[in-house]
């Protein structure tokens, strides 16, 4: 995950929560957790997608749209939203996993 898009997320805790009166430490706490739990969500996805375990990336995708939807970021986690039920719309794996892979790339701006 890039550092500017880490920044991203620390921002957008900020702009959710200090107004609400959430201290500097918690705030920093939410940031760090949120950043570790998207990075080892990309690990498992980029497994899958070696493995071509393409079943299997509804579960991370949805977990990381509940992370960027809990720290604010609603416009990148809908890119999330549709990932599970793509197999559904008759996409081949091979079209899912550039869906996916194109999806991911926020994570690299």
């Amino acid at each position: 995950m890039s550092q500017s898009y880490k920044d991203k997320i620390k921002n957008s805790i900020i702009e959710k929560f200090a107004p609400i009166g959430v201290d500097e430490a918690t705030i920093e706490e939410l940031t760090l957790v949120s950043i570790e739990s998207i990075e080892e969500e990309l690990k498992q996805i980029d497994k899958l997608l070696q493995n071509n375990e393409i079943d299997k990336l509804g579960i991370h995708t949805h977990t990381i749209k509940g992370i960027l939807l809990n720290v604010g970021l609603n416009d990148d986690a809908l890119l999330f939203k549709e990932i599970k039920h793509l197999s559904e719309e008759g996409k081949t794996d091979e079209e899912i996993k550039e869906i996916t892979k194109e999806r991911l790339s926020i994570f690299q701006q």
